[in-house]
C-alpha cells in the first residue's frame, strides 16, 4: 500500500513538472506568434505604402515612408488596410518635393503621369477551369504554393 502511494506521489510530481513545462512552451509560442503577426502587419503596411508612393510618383519611396505620418492607417474588420491613400496624399501635400510633378499628357504623347491603380484580383471558379488547369492548381494548393 505504501509503495502504491509513493508511485502516485511520483506521478503527481511528474504531471506537475510536465504541466509547468507545457505552460512555459505555450507562453513562448504565443509570444513568438504575436511577434510574427506584428512583423507581418508592419510588412504589409510598408508594402502598401511603398506601392502607393511609387504609384504617385515618389522619387524615393523609402524616404517618403520614413517621413510620413502613419496615424490615419488602420486595419479594417475584414483584415484589409484603410487610410493608405489618404495618408500618402497628405504626405504628398506636406512634402511635395519628394514626388515628381504630375504632368497630364495629351493623347498620343509620352507625358509622364501617375501609374494607374492595378485592377483587383478576380476570383476563379474551379468548376469552370479545364481539367488540366484544375489538377495543376490543386497540386499547387496542396503543396502550399498558392
Amino acid at each position: 500500500m505504501a509503495e502504491m502511494s509513493d508511485d502516485v506521489d511520483v506521478l503527481r510530481a511528474s504531471v506537475a513538472a510536465l504541466t509547468a513545462e507545457r505552460d512555459a512552451l505555450v507562453q513562448a509560442h504565443e509570444m513568438e506568434l504575436s511577434r510574427i503577426r506584428s512583423e507581418a502587419r508592419e510588412s504589409a503596411v510598408t508594402s502598401a505604402l511603398r506601392s502607393e508612393a511609387i504609384r504617385l510618383g515618389a522619387h524615393d519611396a523609402d524616404a517618403v515612408i520614413a517621413l510620413m505620418d502613419r496615424s490615419g492607417i488602420s486595419w479594417s474588420d475584414a483584415g484589409g488596410l484603410s487610410g493608405v491613400e489618404d495618408a500618402m496624399n497628405r504626405a504628398r501635400e506636406a512634402r511635395g518635393f519628394l514626388f515628381r510633378e504630375e504632368r497630364i499628357g495629351l493623347p498620343g504623347s509620352t507625358g509622364v503621369g501617375t501609374a494607374p491603380r492595378p485592377a483587383p484580383a478576380q476570383a476563379q471558379d474551379a468548376r469552370l477551369l479545364p481539367q488540366q488547369d484544375y489538377a495543376a492548381r490543386k497540386r499547387q494548393f496542396l503543396a502550399g504554393i498558392i
